[in-house]
């Protein structure tokens, strides 16, 4: 017994040693925010889309189809914005545009027009375009490569703390109050997430690659590995962020506060198991982990085809957020290692791999489109799931 306490002691000690930059910890706190209002309505989303377009899964599925495509597509623009306006800029215009994407949810819901779906996927992707490169290429800068596991694991362990009971709150409103309060309070919340931006140094990079050239490069030879490895994680991301929610929604009777409660308790279950995979990311081969990631997360897509019931949801998403986080942590943090060690190439890696997890996503949505019409079953795509999770290995 007391070499347990010793060891939670060591663990918290050297937590506490991690040092987190000014910038670093503004670009957290950016990200904080929007996990929040992510917390709030990202988990209901899907359902939110299943409704409106007729209960349809294939619907959902040519939705986030298009808006992944256009993705794809914008990627390098992005790039290209980044270089003339800065990435300090750059993220502050991606909040600005995600108002309006939640402003199109919201009219959307009011109207049943579907312009507003197709203003919402334009408004979402513009967010994206002017975000994610940037913000991963920032990220890399300022991180320190001894700790980056930890502070990886330390950051979505406070996002992960402070967003426990979201689930459970917008559920609640959801049963009490429908869409329109959630879309409101999330395009509030995301609004204040481009306070900590403020902070930030601007951080010139210039983007070297044409448009057509960052497509060349990543489908090269050279990049081969990368491409399959990033696209596996778009892939299996995707069946989590849309199909898993709506499977629950759909186990648990359409109930809105029990989904919301379940995800509420699995969230914090998930907080000290990653701490410990954080600190032994920068300890252990970051190879080793992700290996032994990767197998358990592939076995947790498996256990998800059998499950009928709350009970079981909470143990089968229990065990995968635990193999998630094994995978994950260390993946972050090679995938930052090898951003950081480009040097000048930072933000072409980081575009290179945005479009290499759209593609991903791409392939498995037209492969359960396909599924689905011939057999209408949703489980399938959890294996598809657990077979592409194993390529995340070829990073």
């Amino acid at each position: 017994m007391p070499h347990h306490h010793e060891y939670r002691w060591h663990l918290f000690q050297d937590f506490r040693n991690i040092k987190l930059s000014g910038p670093l910890t503004a670009l957290f706190s950016c990200q904080l925010i929007q996990q929040v209002a992510n917390g709030l309505i990202g988990l209901f989303i899907p359902v939110f889309l299943y409704q409106k377009l007729g209960f349809s899964l294939i619907a959902v599925s040519l939705y986030c189809l298009a808006s992944y495509t256009s993705w794809f597509l914008l990627v390098p623009v992005g790039a290209k914005w980044m270089s003339k306006i800065g990435i300090k800029k750059s993220l502050i215009i991606s909040v600005v545009f995600s108002a309006f994407y939640f402003l199109s949810l919201q009219f959307f819901d009011l109207t049943d027009n579907r312009w507003w779906l197709l203003s919402s996927i334009f408004f979402v992707d513009l967010t994206r375009m002017f975000f994610w490169v940037q913000y991963h290429t920032d990220f890399a800068k300022f991180s320190n490569k001894s700790v980056r596991g930890r502070q990886i694991s330390l950051f979505s362990s406070v996002a992960s703390l402070v967003a426990v009971l979201i689930p459970f709150i917008s559920g609640l409103m959801l049963e009490n109050y429908g869409f329109g309060i959630l879309f409101i309070s999330a395009l509030i919340i995301y609004l204040a997430s481009a306070l900590p931006l403020f902070m930030i140094p601007e951080v010139k990079e210039e983007y070297s690659f044409g448009y057509l050239e960052s497509f060349k490069q990543l489908f090269s030879a050279k990049n081969k590995r990368m491409l399959w490895s990033y696209s596996a994680d778009g892939a299996q991301g995707f069946i989590g962020m849309v199909l898993w929610p709506l499977f629950i929604w759909l186990v648990l009777d359409e109930n809105y506060a029990a989904v919301g409660l379940v995800s509420s308790i699995i969230i914090l279950v998930s907080i000290i198991v990653r701490l410990i995979v954080g600190e032994y990311s920068d300890k252990l081969s970051k190879k080793k982990i992700l290996k032994l990631g990767t197998a358990l997360y592939a076995i947790g897509w498996i256990f998800k085809i059998f499950v009928f019931t709350g009970f079981q949801i909470f143990i089968a998403s229990t065990y995968h957020n635990f193999a998630e986080i094994v995978m994950r942590t260390p993946y972050d943090a090679l995938m930052y290692d090898k951003a950081a060690d480009s040097g000048k190439m930072v933000d072409e890696y980081n575009t290179m791999r945005e479009i290499a997890l759209n593609f991903g996503r791409i392939l498995i949505i037209l492969l359960i489109i396909a599924g689905f019409y011939f057999t209408g079953d949703l489980t399938l795509s959890f294996i598809l799931a657990a077979v592409t999770s194993l390529l995340i290995n070829l990073i």
